[in-house]
């Protein structure tokens, strides 16, 4: 059973993939089974590991595993599950040409996070069986949109829910006044015998279990990796402050690349401290050259046992 999802959230290139794959390694040395994934577009999992590019899951040491997750393959299973329910929920109105519909529908706003939310369920399934799974997410922008859908979502599925309820209060005031002949075959008038409701319901279902585990700081912990930099701080400021909205939980900062940035760009630990209190602030040191295994197991030391 599944202890808990580590995410790792941060402006690009700040490192967030090799604090990703420092703890995810260590965790896989201490015994537990891990599960790896990167849901960022431009993957460089393989790269930080040593290993030659792959597609899929693969094995990395002992029961650590790791994939770079293919986002395009999970917008066209996205857009095949949407398409198939949309028929199924309007088989008597013959919508026949959805599939015409499906290169408009790629392009769409929100497809991408929404793919990524799918992704993530299919992920934490899949991989239940494990102890921990590991999240190396998407620069800040589109991570904090994927976070923010499924309570979108919630909104709009309420007020969505409540048109529902009126269409079928008027389909019953209709029927009661011409008889159930004037709706047609298969004419849904409650909430019980409406597909369309059923839809919403088990949509609200799981947005609610996706807005709920990311607000469970018990299920999940989400890692926020930062640099020294002023933009880097500036950045991070706004993914904490979107969180709180949110109520999702930081459970630790870490200062990456420490001692890189010289001169007035500099933001010192003490500023980021007192920025991020009361979170636990750790920094990793900046190491010049490739990073090997060893050095990625290293760089967790400090920090790693906190998060178990």
């Amino acid at each position: 059973m599944m202890k808990r999802v580590y995410f790792f959230l941060g402006k690009g290139g700040v490192g967030k993939t090799t604090s990703a794959a420092s703890l995810a390694l260590n965790l896989a040395r201490k015994g537990f089974s891990v599960f790896w994934a990167s849901i960022d577009p431009a993957h460089n999992l393989w790269d930080v590991l040593g290993m030659e590019w792959g597609s899929g899951v693969r094995r990395v040491e002992g029961e650590l595993w790791a994939q770079e997750v293919d986002l395009e393959s999970y917008i066209r299973r996205f857009l095949a599950d949407t398409t198939r329910r949309m028929k199924e929920l309007y088989r008597h109105l013959q919508i026949l040409n959805l599939e015409g519909m499906l290169d408009v529908l790629r392009y769409s706003p929100g497809m991408e996070e929404s793919a990524v939310l799918f992704a993530l369920r299919d992920l934490m399934e899949t991989h239940r069986d494990k102890d921990y799974l590991v999240i190396d997410t998407p620069p800040t922008g589109l991570t904090l949109r994927i976070f923010s859908l499924p309570f979108s979502i919630l909104l709009w599925i309420d007020q969505l829910k409540k048109w529902r309820e009126k269409i079928l209060e008027r389909r019953s005031i209709v029927r009661t006044i011409k008889g159930k002949e004037a709706l047609g075959e298969g004419v849904a008038q409650d909430r019980e015998g409406d597909k369309v409701y059923r839809e919403l319901e088990r949509q609200e279902e799981q947005a609610r279990y996706i807005a709920g585990l990311l607000q469970d700081g018990c299920r999940v912990a989400n890692v926020l990796v930062m640099n020294q930099d002023r933009l880097s701080f500036k950045e991070s400021c706004r993914i904490r402050s979107f969180l709180e909205r949110v109520a999702i939980p930081l459970r630790l900062i870490l200062l990456n690349k420490f001692g890189l940035v010289e001169g007035g760009e500099i933001v010192d630990e003490a500023k980021v401290v007192e920025a991020f209190s009361p979170l636990p602030v750790r920094t990793l040191p900046f190491v010049r050259g490739d990073l090997e295994r060893e050095d990625l197991v290293s760089l967790g030391k400090g920090w790693v046992e906190e998060l178990m």
